[in-house]
């Protein structure tokens, strides 16, 4: 069984988000996220299958996000899956300035490597040239402007991805065996998701169906 498309799909959507800041990546990234590290479980129909860490490292104008995500799908004891993802994102001055990941998708190795040349993002995945506009945000949603966006960069292939966002209003979920009141969207077209940010506009919950028909799960520890 072959489920490494629609799992891999939810680790796009995994890293701290905010949904109010003004879209202006100058603006944006002068105070969030803050320093730190958040880290979630990822279940498939209620079972725990992975986890994922995010942190973010801050020096002065530079931020620096680094990503660790490890999946394994079981079966009495058999491994029908695995993932494993590492990626870093720096940014200075609230400018993306590059990209780099490297997975294990069940076997298949994948790697972006992406730099800020003038007014363009450029550099390879897997060893194919890509090259996009500088403006350009990862899907990795913790970017205040994520939710105003018609296109975002895939971090695992280094494409270009279309998205629909809706605002779908303020809800109360449970986080930590609590209720609390978490703002949700949903992205829709080349990526589809939804997800829910807090108060202080951290991702603390995402969910999707997998191609399987199988819930995926993305929850704040």
């Amino acid at each position: 069984m072959r489920i490494a498309t629609p799992i891999v799909a939810l680790l796009v959507a995994l890293l701290l988000g905010s949904a109010a800041v003004a879209a202006s990546n100058d603006l944006a990234l002068a105070g969030f996220p803050p320093a730190g590290r958040l880290d979630y479980k990822i279940t498939r129909n209620g079972g725990e299958v992975g986890f994922q860490s995010v942190e973010f490292i801050r020096n002065g104008d530079q931020l620096t996000v680094r990503t660790h995500t490890k999946i394994a799908v079981t079966f009495l004891g058999f491994t029908l899956y695995h993932f494993t993802y590492e990626a870093e994102e720096q940014w200075k001055n609230g400018r993306l300035v590059s990209l780099t990941s490297r997975s294990d998708d069940d076997g298949e190795p994948r790697q972006v490597a992406l730099k800020l040349d003038g007014d363009r993002l450029r550099g390879t995945y897997n060893g194919r040239v890509r090259d996009y506009p500088a403006t350009l945000i990862p899907a990795s949603l913790w970017h205040p402007a994520t939710v105003h966006q018609t296109v975002l960069l895939d971090p695992y292939r280094g494409r270009d991805r279309q998205v629909a966002v809706a605002n779908k209003g303020e809800e109360t979920i449970v986080i930590q065996g609590r209720a609390i009141t978490a703002h949700h969207y949903a992205i829709t077209d080349k990526i589809t998701r939804d997800i829910w940010y807090n108060s202080n506009g951290q991702l603390v919950e995402v969910q999707f169906f997998a191609k399987d028909g199988s819930e995926i799960q993305v929850v704040l520890r």
